[in-house]
């Protein structure tokens, strides 16, 4: 899970131009600004990234007009991620590094997700009903009397959420000579899609099961909602079917973003919705960006844009931020950031563009 506030230690201070009250400190690999004087190089705070919605309380209150929610913002040219507070505000001592989110009551904003938390709470609630329980057991009961409409994300699929690189202090040196495949990072919803040989004696009618999942969620059936119309728009069912049967897979799993109307205030401005694929996996192994690219341009499928196939990390993390901006490769406006990954070590990590979080006011 994110540690949305912890116990971290100010690596640096360093003065912003033009600046008397404020100051840049550096935490883990964020640029946050705080107040003069507040800080010494080298001392504890509590750190609360970007996306924390902090609880109403008096010590939080200067954050009321925010919706006391933590943005990226710019104060005197510099860009601040996150915020710091000092050690007092916690209930007794902590160390470097634990995670104090809970103790704290700070929560992740996050619409999407928290509407599938409730519907997870939701589907654990009716399914702890001891009758219903019992007889979900039976197969006629599910298909005649019971019937979701979702169940949660297969175990067996790995999510798709990297982390940030400003979590990973230190990377820049240690990973110096690691070579990278970068994609661009696009700003949509998370979609996979996967085919896999059915388990049960129905498989004699139907050797394969085709399913939709949103980021928490498989979607049993159509709701209206993107992922079930896009799949059905792509005929990405058929496609999968078709290279399943033709090379005995055992299983094909394709991920990718959602982008178009009514998603994130359709920053791309594409009338229709379009899948843009990131991960494929065949039997369970990842294919590197380049062969993904090539297997979704076989089975005609948009592949995320492919920015550097040999790309070496410079020496800061601020520098690799300052890689990251730049515009879209679809589309004339900032781009969301970049996704850095290394398949032979499994190093991957997310940058995310500031001057796209300070336009879209995330």
């Amino acid at each position: 899970m994110r540690k949305l506030a912890s116990v971290q230690r100010i690596i640096s201070l360093s003065a912003i131009e033009g600046a008397d009250k404020i100051e840049k400190a550096v935490v883990l690999g964020w640029e946050v600004v705080v107040k003069k004087g507040d800080f010494n190089a080298g001392d504890l705070c509590v750190y609360c990234e970007i996306d924390s919605i902090l609880p109403s309380k008096p010590e939080f209150e200067f954050l009321r007009e925010r919706k006391f929610r933590i943005k990226t913002i710019k104060l005197k040219g510099q860009v601040s991620q996150g915020i710091c507070f000092p050690l007092d505000i916690l209930p007794k001592k902590y160390h470097e590094g634990d995670d104090v989110t809970d103790v704290l009551g700070i929560k992740k904003y996050d619409p999407q997700a928290e509407y599938e938390r409730k519907e997870s709470e939701r589907l654990g609630n009716i399914k702890r009903y001891r009758l219903i329980k019992f007889f979900m057991r039976y197969p006629w009961y599910r298909r005649l009397i019971f019937k979701p409409s979702k169940l949660p994300f297969p175990e067996w699929i790995k999510k798709t959420d990297e982390d940030r690189i400003q979590l990973f202090p230190g990377i820049c040196e240690r990973e110096k000579d690691t070579v990278f495949q970068v994609t661009e990072k696009l700003d949509g919803q998370s979609a996979t899609y996967f085919v896999i040989k059915n388990p049960s004696w129905t498989k004699i009618f139907k050797p394969y099961l085709f399913g939709v999942c949103s980021r928490n969620f498989q979607i049993l059936k159509p709701d209206g909602q993107s992922y079930w119309r896009v799949a059905k728009e792509l005929d990405i069912k058929t496609k999968l079917l078709f290279v399943a049967e033709r090379y005995n897979y055992e299983s094909i799993v394709v991920q990718g973003e959602i982008i178009g109307s009514k998603i994130q205030d359709n920053k791309y401005s594409f009338k229709n919705n379009c899948l843009y694929v990131f991960n494929v996996y065949l039997n369970g192994t990842q294919c590197d960006y380049i062969n993904s690219q090539l297997w979704a341009n076989d089975v005609g499928l948009r592949h995320v844009p492919l920015l550097d196939e040999n790309a070496h990390l410079p020496a800061t993390i601020s520098k690799v931020v300052e890689m990251a901006k730049g515009k879209s490769a679809i589309e004339g406006i900032p781009r969301e950031g970049l996704v850095w990954r290394n398949y032979d070590k499994n190093i991957s990590f997310k940058v995310v563009n500031p001057d796209f979080l300070l336009k879209y006011g995330e």
